[in-house]
C-alpha cells in the first residue's frame, strides 16, 4: 500500500565532492536520461535522510509541543513562530554569511570598474605600470563575477531547501492534527479549509526563506552604497537616493492596491468557477430544459465583472514593471542633473561607477527588500492560521479493555449525544438497547431522525459509512460492506448500505451478506428499506433523536404499527436542517446516486454493458487527455495575439517595444558621449597647465532630459498596451470556449471528466488572466535589454561578435538540453503533488472510518510517503534549475571577461565613455540573462494553457438550437409520440443502445418503461431529446423531431430527472430562469408540491440564495422542486426518470399523487425502478438490451407466464407480486369495462379531470 520506493536510486548528492556540489555535476546522469527518454517516477533520486517528512515533522512537532506546554505554564497563547525559530535558526543563520559575501561583492564590482575606466581616461601608451594595474583590476573584476555566479546559486539552493523543509514539516503536523480532530473541532473547520492550509498557506514558507535575509542585508547595502557614492560624486548622490526612497513607498502602495483588487478578483473568480462547475455537472439537465442561454448570460455577466477587475490590477502591475524598468534611468538622471548643476564636471569613470552602484543597490532595495517585507507579513498570517488550526480540540485517545470471555454484547443505557455541545438539543437522547451476538438490530426513522451511529467509537467494531469516489453509489456500498465483512470484527454498525443499490442487488446483499456472513455477529443496521425489517431480531424506531418504539417485527405487527407512517415527518419539519457535521445527511447527496439505479452520468457506457458484466470494464470511452509534447508552434502565439487585438494594434505594439528599448540605450549613450566630449576639452595649453573649458550645458542637459522622458513614456505605454492586448485575448478566448462547450453534444461530457473541462476554465484561464501577460511582458523587457547589452558591446568592440557566435550556439543547445529534462521534472512535480492532496481529502472524508478501523498510523505513514515522493520531485526541480543557472552565468562571465580584457587589448582605439558603457552594461547581464531565459521557458510552459483553451474553442457542435422550420407555438397539442424504426448510439463508433425500436404512444397515455440496468431505458429518453442524433424517425404530433431546432424541441417536453439538480442562485431562478412566470404562478406551483411553507420560512423567501447546488435542501425536496418546474412548464409531454432511489416513501407518494393529478391530460413516460409506481399505467414497455420486447397493458402482460414483465413481478416475492397483479387487474377492468367496477371511482376521476382540462384550455389561449 505504501508508495515508498525501496532505495533503488540513492541520492548522488550524499557522496558528491565539493566541486561537484558547487557546479551541480552530480546531476549530469539525470540530464543524460532526460535527453534520451521521458523521465518517470523511478528515475527520481530518493529523499535525503534529513529531508524525510517523518523526521522533519516529528522534529518540529517536538518544539511545538514544548512551546504549548510552556505557554500553558505561563498562561499565554502558544506561538508557532517561536517553535519554528527554535527549530531552524542555526542552519538558517549560516546562510546569512553567504548573503553578506554576495552583496559585498556586488558593491565591490563598480569600484574596480571605475579603476579600469580611469586607465582609459588618463590613457598613456608608454605607461606600462598603469597597464599592468589595469590588467590586475580586470582580473579582480572577473574573479568577483565568478564568485557571484557560484555563490548566488549555492545560496539560493540552500535557502529553497530550508523553505522546503519547513513546508514539509508543517504539512506533516497539519495532517497528523487533522486525524486527531474532535467532532466539535470538525464543525469549526471544513475540508476545504484544511486543504487550503496544505496547498496555499504552507507554500508561503517556500518563498519567505529566499528573501528573509534581505531584511537586514538590504538596509546595510544601501548604507554602504551611499557612502561609496558620496566619496565618488559628493552630495548629489543624495538626490538619487531620495528618488529611490520615493519609489519604494510608491511601489508598496501599488502593491497594496493590487492585493486588494486581487482579493476582489478572487471572489469573482470563485463564483464563476463554482457556477461553471454546476453548469458542467448539470449539463444534461440544462440541455433537456433548454436553459443554455440563461446560463450563458449568467457566466458572461460574472466574467465581465471579473475581467474589469483583472484589467485594473493588470494595469497596476504594468505600471509596477514599467517603474522597475525606468527607475534606474530616473535615478541616474536626477543624480547627474544635480551634479552638473552644482558646477561639477562630468567624467566617464564617475558616471559609470555611479550607474553600476545604483544598479547593485536598486535590485535589493526595490525588489528583494519589499518582497521580504511582503512575504514575511504573508507568512505571519499563514502561521497564525495554522496555529489556530493546531490548537483545535482533539479526541481523547483512550484504550478499552475487551471482556475476557468471548461473550461480546452491545449494551446502551440512557445514552444521549450531540454533534456539538453548543447545540441545546441533543441529536440522540435517552436511548437504551442491547444486542447480543447473532442478533440484528434494525434502526429506522425519517430523514434527520438522528440515526448516526458514529458515536460508538470504541470496542472491536467495524463501520460502514456511505463514501467512496469513482465507484457508483451501489458499488461503493458493496465494497464497503465487503471491507467490513473481511475485517471480521465482532460488532457491525451498518449505516444504510442498502439504499444506494437497486432492489435486486439490495436483496442479494441483505440475504447473502447481512443475514448469512454476519449471522453470528452483533449487527446494527440503519436503513430506509422497510422490507427487511422482518428479518431483524429487534427493531428500534427513532424520531427527532428520541427512541419512539422498540420491539420485534411481530410485536409491531400485532400492535398495528404502520411502518410507512413512521418514515413520514410532520409538515413543519419538512426541512431537516442537519446540525453541522451530520455526516449521514451530508453524504447522501453523492453516495446514493448509483449505476444500479441507472444513473445518467455515463449512459453510453452502462447501457451498452452486457448484463452481468459490471459497468466498470466498459469505461474505455474516456479519452486520454492530450498532452502537448515539445515545442509550442508559432501558430499558438499568432492565435493568442490575434484573439486580443487587430493586426494594426499588434504592429503598433511591436514598434512601441523597439522605441522603448532604443530610448533606454540612447539615454546611457548620451551620458558617455557627453563625458567624452568633456574630457576632450581637458587639454594642456602651453605652460599654463590644465584648463577646463565648459561645454554648452543647456544643449546637453535638454537632450538628456528629452531622452529620459521618452524612455519613461515609452516604457509605460508599452507595458499597458501589452496587458490590454493579452487580457483582452484571455477574455475573448474564454467566451469562445464557453460558447463552444455549451453547444457541444452530451457525448463530449461523457468522454471528458468534469475535472478536465473545469481545469480549462479555472487553471488555464487563470494563467491567461494573471500570470501569462505578466511573464510575457517581463520576458519582452528583459529580452530586449539583453539584445541591447550585446548590441552596445558589439558597437564598441566589433571583435566581440567572433566569440559571441560559439557562445550563442552553446547557449541554444544548453537551453534545449535543459528543457527536455526540466519539462519532465516539472510534470513529475505536479503529478506527485496531487496524491498529497487527494490523500488528505479522502482521509478527511473517511475520518470516521479511519478511526473505526484504527488506521491512523497507517494513514500518517502513507501521507509521509506521498510527501517524500513530492519532495523527491521538488528537490530535482530546485537542483536542475540551479544546474542550468550556474551554466548560464558561466556564459555571462565569459562574456564579461572578453569585454574587459578585449577593451584593454584594444585600448588605443577606444575612449573612456565607450568602455564604461560596454562594461557597465555587460555587468548587468549576470542576473538579467538568467531571468530572461527563465521567463522564456515560463512563457513557453504557459502557452500550453493557451493551446488547451484554443483546442476547446473549436469542438464539434450539436444541431442548431433554432432552425428554419419552427413548429407552431401551440405544438404539441395532442402529445402523440411515434418511434419509427429508431436506432440510437451515443457516439458514431459506439454500440447501438436502441435497436429497431418501433412504438406508438397515443395522446394522454401513461406509459411505464421497465427493464434491467443497461436495457436502454434512459437511452430512449436521450433519443427523444436528441441528446445524440437518433437514426430512424421520431414523430411528435406529425412533426419530425429531427427537423426542428433543439430548443424548440426540448422546451416542449418536461422532464423530472433522476438526479434532482438545483443550481446556486435564488429559488426563483431555479424555477423560472427566464422570468416567464408571475409570482402567483410560482407560489402556486410550490404549494402544489408542498414546499410553500419551507420556502416562506427562508429569510428572503423565493429570493434567498441557495447554498452550493442547493445542498441545503434534502434530496426529496430537490426532487419536489423538479416537479414544480414541470408543473410550471405546462407541457403536454412529461417524462419521468424515476428518481426514487434516495427519496423516502412519503415524498415518493406525494410525487406519484401529484403526477396523477396534474398531468392527467398529458402523455407521461415513466422509467421505473419500482414496479408499484407503474403498475396502473395504460401500457408498459419492456426493454431488454436495446430492443422493445413487450408493449401492452400491464394486466395483459401478467397473464402471460412467459413474459419478462411477469418474471420481474414474481421476483419481488409472493405477497408483493399478488398485490401488484390485483392492482393491475382492477385498473384493467376499470379502464376497459367501466360498468363492472364501482361507480364512485369513475365519478372521482371525472371531477379530477375537470380542473386540469380548464388549465390546459387557459394555456392554449
Amino acid at each position: 500500500m505504501l508508495p515508498v520506493h525501496p532505495e533503488v536510486k540513492p541520492n548522488p548528492l550524499q557522496d558528491a565532492n565539493l566541486c561537484s556540489r558547487v557546479f551541480f555535476w552530480w546531476l549530469n546522469p539525470l540530464f543524460k536520461i532526460g535527453h534520451k527518454r521521458r523521465l518517470e517516477e523511478d528515475d527520481m533520486y530518493s529523499v535525503l535522510p534529513e529531508d524525510r517528512s517523518k523526521h522533519l515533522g516529528e522534529e518540529l512537532q517536538g518544539y511545538w509541543d514544548k512551546e504549548v506546554l510552556k505557554a500553558e505554564n505561563e498562561a499565554r497563547e502558544p506561538s508557532l513562530t517561536k517553535a519554528i525559530i527554535k527549530c531552524y535558526w542555526k542552519s538558517y543563520l549560516i546562510l546569512g554569511i553567504f548573503t553578506l559575501i554576495e552583496e559585498g561583492t556586488k558593491v565591490m564590482q563598480p569600484i574596480f570598474l571605475g579603476k579600469i575606466i580611469d586607465y582609459f581616461e588618463n590613457y598613456d601608451p608608454s605607461d606600462s605600470a598603469a597597464l599592468r594595474m589595469a590588467y590586475a583590476y580586470a582580473s579582480v573584476l572577473t574573479v568577483c563575477t565568478l564568485i557571484l555566479a557560484i555563490l548566488h546559486h549555492l545560496y539560493f539552493y540552500h535557502v529553497q531547501c530550508a523553505g522546503m523543509r519547513l513546508r514539509v514539516a508543517m504539512c506533516h503536523m497539519i495532517y497528523s492534527k487533522a486525524l486527531r480532530l474532535s467532532n466539535m473541532a470538525m464543525g469549526k473547520t471544513t475540508t476545504g479549509q484544511i486543504v487550503n492550509l496544505l496547498s496555499n498557506d504552507v507554500n508561503k514558507f517556500d518563498q519567505v526563506t529566499i528573501f528573509l535575509h534581505f531584511l537586514w542585508a538590504g538596509p546595510l547595502q544601501a548604507v554602504a552604497v551611499t557612502a561609496l557614492l558620496w566619496m565618488e560624486i559628493g552630495v548629489s548622490c543624495l538626490a538619487g537616493m531620495a528618488v529611490l526612497l520615493i519609489l519604494l513607498p510608491l511601489q508598496s502602495c501599488i502593491g497594496k492596491l493590487f492585493s486588494s483588487l486581487r482579493s476582489k478578483t478572487a471572489t469573482f473568480t470563485d463564483v464563476r468557477i463554482r457556477t461553471m462547475n454546476e453548469v458542467i455537472t448539470g449539463i444534461r439537465i440544462i440541455k433537456m430544459y433548454a436553459w443554455e442561454k440563461s446560463f450563458a448570460d449568467l457566466i458572461t455577466r460574472m466574467r465581465r465583472k471579473e475581467i474589469s477587475k483583472i484589467l485594473s490590477s493588470s494595469y497596476l502591475r504594468g505600471m509596477n514593471l514599467a517603474s522597475f524598468f525606468v527607475a534606474s534611468k530616473i535615478i541616474v538622471f536626477v543624480t547627474f542633473t544635480t551634479y552638473v548643476l552644482l558646477g561639477n564636471v562630468i567624467t566617464a569613470s564617475r558616471v559609470f561607477v555611479a550607474v553600476s552602484l545604483y544598479g547593485a543597490v536598486r535590485l535589493t532595495v526595490t525588489l528583494f527588500f519589499p518582497s521580504a517585507v511582503e512575504k514575511v507579513s504573508e507568512s505571519i498570517v499563514s502561521i497564525r492560521r495554522i496555529k489556530d488550526f493546531l490548537l483545535l480540540d482533539e479526541i481523547s485517545q483512550r484504550s478499552t479493555q475487551q471482556p475476557s470471555d468471548d461473550k461480546m454484547i452491545v449494551h446502551v443505557q440512557d445514552f444521549t449525544a450531540s454533534w456539538d455541545k453548543a447545540f441545546d438539543t441533543p441529536t440522540l437522547q435517552g436511548l437504551s438497547f442491547t444486542v447480543r451476538p447473532g442478533e440484528l438490530l434494525a434502526v429506522v426513522g425519517p430523514v434527520g431522525a438522528g440515526k448516526d451511529l458514529q458515536l460508538l467509537e470504541d470496542g472491536d467494531l467495524t463501520m460502514i459509512g456511505d463514501r467512496g469516489a469513482t465507484l457508483s453509489g451501489g458499488q461503493k456500498a458493496r465494497i464497503n460492506l465487503a471491507r467490513a465483512v473481511y475485517q471480521d470484527a465482532d460488532i457491525y454498525l451498518l449505516d444504510d448500505p442498502l439504499s444506494a443499490v437497486d432492489a435486486e442487488v439490495s436483496r442479494h446483499l441483505f440475504q447473502q451478506c447481512i443475514c448469512q456472513a454476519l449471522h453470528e455477529k452483533i449487527t446494527i443496521l440503519v436503513t430506509h428499506q422497510l422490507q427487511y425489517l422482518k428479518a431483524a431480531s429487534h427493531i428500534l424506531i427513532l424520531k427527532d433523536g428520541e427512541m419512539v418504539q422498540k420491539g420485534t417485527y411481530t410485536e409491531f405487527l400485532k400492535s398495528g404499527v404502520d411502518f410507512g407512517s413512521l418514515l413520514k415527518k410532520e409538515n413543519e419539519e419538512a426541512e431537516p436542517s442537519p446540525l453541522p457535521g451530520t455526516p449521514t445527511l451530508r453524504n447522501r447527496t453523492f453516495s446514493e446516486s448509483s449505476v444500479w439505479s441507472q444513473q445518467s452520468s455515463k449512459p453510453s457506457l452502462k447501457d451498452s454493458a452486457p448484463e452481468g458484466q459490471e459497468a466498470e470494464n466498459t469505461q474505455v470511452a474516456l479519452t486520454e487527455e492530450s498532452r502537448s509534447e515539445g515545442k509550442i508552434g508559432f501558430k499558438a502565439y499568432k492565435n493568442y495575439f490575434r484573439a486580443g487585438a487587430h493586426w494594426f494594434i499588434i504592429i503598433v505594439l511591436i514598434l512601441l517595444n523597439l522605441a522603448a528599448q532604443v530610448a533606454y540605450v540612447l539615454q546611457d549613450w548620451w551620458l558617455s558621449y557627453w563625458a567624452n566630449e568633456q574630457s576632450a576639452l581637458n587639454v594642456t595649453i602651453d605652460g599654463q597647465g590644465n584648463v577646463t573649458e565648459q561645454l554648452d550645458l543647456t544643449w546637453y542637459l535638454s537632450i538628456y532630459s528629452g531622452l529620459t522622458v521618452a524612455t519613461v513614456l515609452f516604457g509605460i505605454a508599452r507595458s499597458l498596451l501589452v496587458f490590454y492586448v493579452l487580457v483582452n485575448s484571455s477574455q475573448n478566448l474564454h467566451n469562445k470556449m464557453f460558447e463552444s462547450i455549451l453547444r457541444a453534444p452530451v457525448l463530449f461530457f461523457d468522454r471528458n471528466p468534469i475535472g478536465r473541462i473545469l481545469n480549462r476554465f479555472s487553471k488555464d484561464i487563470g494563467h491567461m488572466d494573471d500570470l501569462l501577460p505578466l511573464t510575457f511582458l517581463d520576458f519582452i523587457q528583459t529580452f530586449l535589454q539583453v539584445v541591447g547589452v550585446v548590441a552596445v558591446a558589439a558597437a564598441v568592440i566589433p571583435w566581440i561578435l567572433i566569440p559571441l557566435v560559439p557562445l550563442s550556439i552553446i547557449f541554444v543547445f544548453l537551453r534545449r538540453y535543459f528543457l527536455e529534462t526540466s519539462r519532465d521534472v516539472k510534470r513529475l512535480e505536479s503529478t506527485t503533488r496531487s496524491p498529497v492532496f487527494s490523500h488528505l481529502s479522502s482521509s478527511l472524508q473517511g475520518l470516521w472510518t479511519i478511526r473505526a478501523y484504527r488506521a491512523e498510523n497507517r494513514f500518517q505513514e502513507l501521507f509521509d510517503a506521498y510527501q517524500d515522493l513530492h519532495s523527491e520531485a521538488w528537490f530535482l526541480f530546485l537542483t536542475t534549475s540551479r544546474w542550468f543557472a550556474v551554466r548560464l552565468d558561466a556564459i555571462c562571465a565569459i562574456f564579461i571577461i572578453i569585454v574587459a580584457f578585449g577593451s584593454l587589448i584594444l585600448a588605443n582605439t577606444l575612449d573612456a565613455g565607450q568602455v564604461g558603457l560596454a562594461l557597465s552594461y555587460a555587468l548587468t547581464l549576470m542576473g538579467m540573462f538568467q531571468w530572461c531565459v527563465r521567463q522564456s521557458a515560463e512563457v513557453e510552459n504557459m502557452m500550453i494553457s493557451v493551446e488547451r483553451v484554443v483546442e476547446y474553442t473549436d469542438l464539434e457542435k450539436e444541431a442548431p438550437w433554432e432552425s428554419q422550420k419552427r413548429p407552431p407555438p401551440a405544438w404539441p397539442q395532442e402529445g402523440v409520440i411515434i418511434f419509427d424504426n429508431v436506432n440510437f448510439t451515443y457516439s458514431l463508433d459506439g454500440p447501438l443502445v436502441l435497436k429497431h425500436l418501433t412504438a406508438l404512444i397515443k395522446a394522454r397515455e401513461k406509459v411505464g418503461i421497465v427493464g434491467r440496468t443497461g436495457a436502454g431505458k434512459s437511452s430512449l429518453i436521450s433519443a427523444l431529446f436528441r441528446l445524440s442524433e437518433p437514426e430512424g424517425k421520431i414523430w411528435i404530433d406529425k412533426i419530425l423531431t429531427t427537423e426542428i431546432g433543439l430548443h424548440d424541441l426540448r422546451k416542449k417536453m418536461s422532464i423530472i430527472p433522476q438526479e434532482p439538480v438545483l443550481f446556486t442562485g435564488t429559488m426563483r431562478k431555479n424555477l423560472d430562469p427566464f422570468g416567464e412566470h408571475t409570482d402567483e404562478e410560482l407560489w402556486n406551483a410550490l404549494e402544489e408540491v408542498q414546499l410553500k411553507e419551507t420556502i416562506e420560512d427562508l429569510p428572503g423567501k423565493m429570493d434567498t440564495e441557495l447554498a452550493e447546488s442547493g445542498s441545503n435542501f434534502s434530496v426529496g425536496q430537490r426532487q419536489l422542486v423538479c416537479l414544480a418546474r414541470a408543473i410550471l412548464r405546462k407541457n403536454r409531454i412529461l417524462i419521468i426518470d424515476e428518481a426514487t432511489a434516495n427519496v423516502d416513501p412519503r415524498t415518493d407518494e406525494l410525487i406519484q399523487k401529484k403526477i396523477r393529478e396534474k398531468f392527467e391530460q398529458c402523455t407521461v413516460l415513466t422509467i421505473a425502478h419500482r414496479l408499484n409506481t407503474i403498475i396502473d399505467s395504460d401500457k408498459i414497455m419492456v426493454l431488454d438490451s436495446g430492443r422493445l420486447k413487450e408493449y401492452d397493458e400491464p394486466y395483459v402482460l401478467l397473464q402471460n407466464k412467459e413474459s419478462l414483465f411477469y418474471k420481474m413481478v414474481q421476483q419481488l416475492g409472493k405477497a408483493e407480486a399478488a398485490a401488484l397483479t390485483e392492482t393491475a387487474k382492477q385498473v384493467f377492468f376499470k379502464r376497459n369495462y367501466p360498468d363492472i367496477s364501482q361507480t364512485d371511482s369513475v365519478v372521482t376521476s371525472t371531477s379530477n379531470g375537470q380542473p386540469s382540462a380548464l388549465t390546459i384550455f387557459e394555456t392554449a389561449l
